[in-house]
């Protein structure tokens, strides 16, 4: 990184951005848990996490995006590309914040995604 390169972690005043992904399994679901800002710089970050995801074949993936305090374009693009890897093998479940909810259905992407209020109602679609 050059000097002059944004710093990923930290925003432009220089506070630190907490953002991360971690994987979890429940039984044949893996599910993705997010924090923080994702925007150009750190939606790599997520990219990375759901190809990992997606090569161990899972039944279904949730994304929990319920902590999530900025979701930029780029990221809303991963998810669209998620989508795409996903196929018609793995059900692809968000657990969205209502920010985020709110914004998915204004851009029209409401019929791409099986839209959850929670990670649990999103792992409860595999009784149903």
């Amino acid at each position: 990184m050059q000097a002059s390169d944004p710093d990923p972690t930290q925003d432009a005043e220089g506070h630190k951005i907490d953002t991360g992904v971690s994987l979890d399994r429940n039984g044949s679901t893996a599910v993705l848990t997010t924090h923080g800002e994702f925007d150009a710089l750190t939606t790599p970050q997520l990219q990375t996490a759901i190809q990992q995801t997606f090569e161990k074949a899972p039944e279904a993936l949730v994304v929990d995006l319920t902590r999530v305090t900025f979701f930029g374009s780029a990221a809303i693009a991963a998810l669209v590309e998620a989508r795409q890897l996903a196929g018609e093998q793995t059900a692809l479940r968000l657990a969205v914040a209502p920010y985020l909810d709110r914004t998915l259905k204004l851009i029209g992407l409401e019929g791409v995604f099986e839209l959850f209020t929670s990670v649990e109602e999103a792992l409860a679609a595999d009784d149903g």
